[in-house]
């Protein structure tokens, strides 16, 4: 954990580079059907669908005036993760807050400066990502 305090990390290699943990096997065993969905649907389209998503919130996002986007807007140099950081407000109460009061999921940076981190994908909609963005809205 040297990394979270600007340090290098101590250790044995196998631990230094796994995130360690039980392993949920569950995942493994649904990973072919996971394949099998996805390849059905079309590598494009999920991933057009991703930038779409992601677009809408990070749109969405940089118009509030309480918050600072982290991820940049262009599509070319980000993906389906949108970081942002609210404006007076550390990312853990951000997110406890979001959840709390919103019913929006989000989570927290694993790093040294946190941010509020969301997740748009073909499973969100656009309303959804509106809801997203109305909720960061009133995090004052």
């Amino acid at each position: 954990m040297g990394w979270l305090r600007g340090e290098p990390p101590v250790g044995p290699p196998g631990e230094i580079g796994s995130p360690g943990g039980y392993r949920a096997f569950e995942h493994h065993w649904a990973l072919a059907e996971a394949f099998r969905f996805h390849l059905a649907i079309g590598k494009e389209r999920i991933a057009a669908r991703t930038r779409e998503q992601a677009t809408q919130l990070k749109e969405g996002l940089a118009g509030l005036p309480n918050v600072r986007l982290v991820t940049p807007r262009d599509p070319g140099l980000s993906a389906g993760i949108v970081c942002c950081a609210v404006n007076g407000m550390a990312a853990q109460a951000a997110v406890a807050r979001l959840r709390a009061e919103h019913r929006v999921i989000a989570s927290v940076t694993p790093y040294r400066e946190e941010h509020v981190r969301f997740g748009p994908s073909i499973v969100t909609t656009p309303d959804d990502v509106e809801r997203v963005v109305q909720a960061v809205a009133k995090l004052r």
